[in-house]
Parts: C-alpha cells; structure tokens; sequence
C-alpha cells in the first residue's frame, strides 16, 4: 500500500513538473512572438495564461509590453497600464516590471489633463527610482528618472541637478544610450553647445556606431549647419550602406543646403533599396518644386497618394503638397 501511495505521488509531481515546464515554454513562445512582431499571436498566448493563472506575474508584464508597443495595432496604453500595475502588484522587486510600469504612467501622463498629471506624477517617479533601486545598473530606469526630474516641476518633485546626475551615472553603464539622451535633453534645453559637445563625444568615443552619426546630423540639421548634417550623413551611409533611411537623411541634408541634384540621387537610393519608403518620394517631389519642375514634383506626390496603406495625417500632408503643385 505504501509502494503504492508513494508511486501515486510520484505521477502527480511528474505531472505538476510537466505543467510548470509547459507554461514556460508557453511564456518563451509569446515572447518569441513579440520578437518577430506578431504581436496579437503574443497576446493571444498571455491572455490564455493568465485565463488559467491570473497571478502569473511574467504574463501580466509581457501582456503590458504589447499594449504599449507603437507597432502594435491595437496598442491600448491604459490597457498596459493594468497590466503592469499586476505585475508589479504580484512582484514588487522586480525591476523590470518596475520600470515598464513608469513607462506606462509616463505615456498615459503625456494625455492627460493638469490634474490627472498630477495624480500620476508620483507614482511616475517612484515606480522608476524602485527599478534603480533594485537594479542600479539598469539604464533605461536612470533615463526614465533623470527625464522625470529634468522635466518635471518641482512642486511635483522635479530636480534638475539630480536629473543629470541621474544621466551621467546613465553614460557610465551604457554611454551610447546615455549620452544620447543627455545629448538630446540639453538640445530641449536650449543648451545647444553643451549639447553639440556631447554629441562630438559620442562620435569619437562609437566612430562605428551608426546612431550616433545619425543623431548627430539630425541635430546639425535642425540648427542649420548642413555642411556638417552632410559630412555625418556621409558617415551615417558609410556605415550602412544596405539602409534606405542612410541616404534618405543625407538627402535630407542636401536639400536643406539647396543641393537638389544630389538631393534627388539620395532619395532615389533610398527608395530603390526600400520600395515602401514613401518619405523619399515625397522629399524627391519637394526636390523637384524647388527647382521647378512641377510634372516631375506631381507625379513623385502621386506615387506617394497612389499607396493604400496610409495614415490619414500623412495622406492629407501629401495631397495639399499636390495641390500647391496644381
């Protein structure tokens, strides 16, 4: 009888393994899923986990993720909002959970009245200081908390010195990332050479890294140095030369100097590498009106109309270029 019990046992533990087993290789296909950007199969997978255990802090959090993801169709941020406050509710020491919370908060804050702003500020701020607390070596926590203390007021618990004190510890865990955003709060600041110099840092320290030539040229664009945007832009395609966007921003570039010749090549590069990179025949059709040549500028706005796949805001933006072509 003992035997018996005991052999009974051990299919119920086998069984209970297999479940627990079963679950994390369903975990492991959801994020697969998020992966490869299939994120309503993704859904699918945590929905039907958390049906079965709705303490499953993973699913909350993963399930978070996808509502808050800008590819996602359906993204939903107060939707991600509930389900990263679970996660964080089942598992308060993980920092991960922590930190996606705060960025949940912070996307819903962005839409959101003066005094709902109000009432999400603090658990902004606290969900994000948590995350470092339990990780200091994450840094995308330490950017959510510097920008939280340099933009927010300080009745809200804004403090701008421990803002970028908060960055530079940032830098020193992953400088591209860090001294990107620095680079990028600083512009927003209004300090454009403390700015310029920590952008002329990143290139020196990443000369391979291509997002940092490309942020470069982008703020030298913005700040109407396009002698300089071109030169980085030139860097930007030198280090991938198999990318549309590459020559789509040195096109960029010489249009803004009013080079429209080379302007015109680049975005034909750009579109010829990537067919469903439609911004570049839009900028070739507003190469082509700047040097007059309107068939050429309508039929390129044309092109562009002639897609069915897109966005109202960017459909309207094209048609009245077509119109001021007419």
């Amino acid at each position: 009888m003992k035997s018996k019990l005991i052999y009974v046992f051990a299919i119920v533990v086998i069984f209970l393994l297999m479940a627990i087993e079963l679950q994390a290789q369903t975990i492991d296909e959801g994020v697969a899923f998020i992966q490869s950007g299939k994120f309503a199969e993704a859904r699918k997978v945590f929905e039907q986990i958390i049906e079965k255990d709705d303490k499953n802090a993973e699913a909350h959090f993963q399930l978070g993720q996808i509502f808050l993801n800008r590819a996602y169709a359906e993204r939903n941020v107060d939707e991600a909002v509930d389900q990263l406050e679970k996660a964080v509710d089942l598992n308060p020491n993980n920092a991960d959970y922590q930190y996606g919370y705060g960025a949940a908060l912070g996307e819903k804050a962005q839409h959101a009245g003066v005094i709902k702003q109000a009432f999400l500020a603090p658990k902004i701020k606290n969900a994000f200081k948590r995350a470092v607390e339990l990780n200091p070596q994450h840094v995308r926590a330490r950017i959510g908390l510097a920008q939280y203390y340099i933009m927010a007021p300080s009745i809200m618990g804004g403090d701008e010195e421990e803002g970028w004190r908060q960055l530079d510890e940032a830098i020193k865990i992953n400088e591209l990332e860090g001294r990107f955003v620095k680079a990028s709060m600083l512009a927003r600041a209004k300090k454009s050479n403390e700015a310029n110099e920590e952008y002329k840092t990143l290139v020196a320290s990443k000369p391979k890294e291509w997002r940092a030539w490309k942020a470069y040229g982008n703020f030298c664009l913005r700040n109407e140095r396009f002698d300089e945007a071109i030169k980085l832009f030139q860097k930007y395609v030198e280090l991938r030369p198999d990318t549309a966007d590459s020559f789509h921003s040195l096109g960029q570039g010489f249009l803004k100097k009013g080079d429209t010749e080379h302007a015109i090549t680049m975005f034909r590069k750009a579109f010829e590498l990537d067919k469903k990179y439609l911004s570049s025949l839009e900028y070739m059709g507003d190469a082509y009106q700047m040097k007059g040549q309107k068939k050429e500028a309508k039929e390129m706005y044309q092109a562009v109309l002639g897609h069915n796949d897109l966005n109202d805001s960017y459909r309207k933006k094209v048609e009245n270029k077509l119109k001021e072509v007419e």
